[in-house]
């Protein structure tokens, strides 16, 4: 049996343009569009997509995966 992981465990993965996921825990704590990405700092800055403001997420503490096609729209 194969499970697929959803989360994203490398920044590599992450691109501007890129709509994601960020949460913590159990809750999502922000859903929008990445617009850059600092691997080697582990931070990435995300637009929300309720507000439009720019979000910077640090990637330590929380999980990240792509948003789904129906989310996302």
């Amino acid at each position: 049996m194969t499970t697929t992981d959803p989360w994203i465990h490398d920044l590599a993965r992450v691109h501007p343009g890129d709509r994601i996921e960020v949460w913590d825990q159990h809750h999502l704590r922000h859903a929008g569009t990445v617009s850059q990405v600092a691997a080697h700092l582990g931070v990435l800055w995300v637009r929300e997509a309720n507000s439009g403001l720019p979000k910077l997420v640090p990637t330590e503490g929380h999980r990240l995966r792509h948003a789904s096609a129906a989310y996302a729209a």
